[in-house]
Formats: C-alpha cells, structure tokens, sequence
C-alpha cells in the first residue's frame, strides 16, 4: 500500500513538472512567435515606407513635407529597454493617420487615405507592417529601399516667368551636376527620395529657397516642412490662369515635430544659388 502512494505522488509530481515544462516551452515559442512575426512586419513596413511615405516624411523619418515620425515617444522600446516616455495612443495615432490621410492647407498638399477602405493601396496588414516599422524599425536602413530615380533626359517644365529654353537647360545641367535630380522629382523625371519640386513656389518663397539650399540643417524646426504654413496672398509673378497668386509662408502656431533633414548642403557658386532659387521660386501649378 505505500509503495502504491510513494508510486502515484511520484506520478504527479512527474507530471506537475512536465506541465510546467512544457508551459514554460510553449510560452517560450510563444514568445519566439510574436517577435518573429514583429521583425517579418518591421521588414515588410520598411519597404512600404520607401514606397509610400519617403518622399514626404523623409528617409530617416526625419520630416519633409510631413512631419518628422521617428519620435522617441512613439517606440516603446529604446536600445532594447523600455521607453519610460513612450506614448500608449501611438500605435493607434499611427495606424489611423495612415488609414484616413491627413489634410494640409498648402497648395497641392494632402496627405491621403491609404486604406483599401478609403480607396487607397493599403491594406490592414500592410498598414500594421508600417506602423511596427515606426515604432520598432530601424530608420537608417530606409535608403536601402528607396526607388532609383527615373526619366533624368526629361526637360524641366517652363513656369510664368521663366520660360527661356536655355536657361532652363542651365537649370537642367545644374540639377544633374548638382546631384538633385537623384533624390528629387520635378516634372517628368526625377527621384523619390525628397520633396517633389514641381510645385514648389506655391508653398515657399524665393528668400526661404536661398536658405534652406544654402544650408539646410540651418533652418530651425518651425520653418520647416508642415510648420511653415500659408497665410494671406501676396503677388510676386505673374501665376497661369486660375492658380491663385503666391502666399507668403509664415510659422504655425502649434509646431509640429521635425528632427535634422538628411538633406546636404550643396556647394554652388553665387550665380549657380542665383539661378537655381529663381527657377524654384516660379516652380507653380496648384489649382488650389
């Protein structure tokens, strides 16, 4: 009879510790599951960024057009340690600014919905791969995916005030010298890495211009990107029939987040500054 007892408390401690064992296991593969699948989306969002938001947010999410998203509130995890400012509503702040756009009141500037829902490309999972690539991606690895530019033979579009052949071919070579054009679209050709300039004088002013390509990382957060808003018209030269004529970029009240532009300086002579700010200063074709 105690040899029975000794045999069956034996037994379930045996089994009390295999279940624990095994507990201990599957929590482990558990574990080992969600991290791959986070490191798969990282992956998937990394593309889909340079894809999709590159050209406004920047390649190191830094801002452009948009605002900055590499935002040490937005990852919950910094160096591989809890992020004690971490901001619990990101991910969703994240994912529904994806999902429904974003308006602007800069000519030609929307930020649109990308969810399948909203007539867009993305969808939920593709939208999910996005948002784990801000909070947990690495930005400096964004590049790796960027497109190559396209269509560099093609000529530049003449604007209301420079419409001179050759000195839009100067222009042209200046661009191309200059390395502009690999990162930068403007008309036909170009690439996708910063802000398109086909439209750029609608939204900035040739004195900003001479700035910002003087010395870029010069130019304080609240002058940069969606910070530098549009009020009060302003006439400058002459705009095409039913685009409204320049306004004047002034700061928002409410700045919104930018870290240092990936944008370099690039030498130019006085003359080569000259030219290239005032073409860029006439680059205009919102309707809006």
């Amino acid at each position: 009879m105690r040899d029975k007892v000794i045999l069956g408390v034996t037994l379930s401690i045996v089994t009390l510790l295999t279940l624990v064992i095994y507990g201990f296991i599957d929590g482990q593969r558990g574990v080992t599951e969600v991290a791959t699948q986070r490191e798969d989306a990282i992956v998937s969002g990394k593309h889909l960024y340079a894809q999709y938001c590159i050209q406004c947010h920047g390649p190191q999410g830094e801002g452009c057009i948009g605002p900055a998203l590499s935002r040490t509130i937005w990852r919950p995890e910094i160096g591989g340690e809890k992020n004690e400012d971490y901001d619990e509503a990101a991910h969703d702040v994240i994912y529904n600014t994806i999902a429904r756009g974003k308006p602007s009141n800069q000519p030609g500037i929307v930020m649109p919905p990308w969810s399948v829902n909203e007539n867009g490309p993305l969808n939920d999972e593709q939208m999910e791969a996005i948002t784990a690539f801000i909070q947990y991606g690495d930005w400096n690895k964004v590049i790796e995916d960027a497109a190559s530019a396209t269509d560099l033979a093609a000529d530049l579009p003449s604007y209301p005030g420079f419409t001179d052949k050759a000195r839009i071919g100067q222009v042209k070579e200046l661009l191309l010298a200059k390395g502009c054009l690999n990162c930068h679209a403007l008309g036909k050709g170009g690439g996708k890495i910063g802000a398109d300039l086909t439209d750029v004088g609608s939204r900035r002013t040739a004195e900003w211009l001479r700035k910002w390509i003087k010395d870029p990382k010069s130019v304080p957060p609240n002058e940069r990107g969606p910070n530098l808003w549009l009020v009060g018209p302003t006439p400058t030269v002459p705009a095409p029939a039913g685009v409204p004529v320049n306004l004047t970029p002034a700061p928002t009240a409410q700045v919104m987040p930018m870290n240092t532009t990936y944008m370099p300086t690039v030498p130019m002579t006085e003359e080569e500054l000259n030219l290239m700010v005032e073409y860029l200063s006439k680059a205009r074709t919102s309707t809006r």
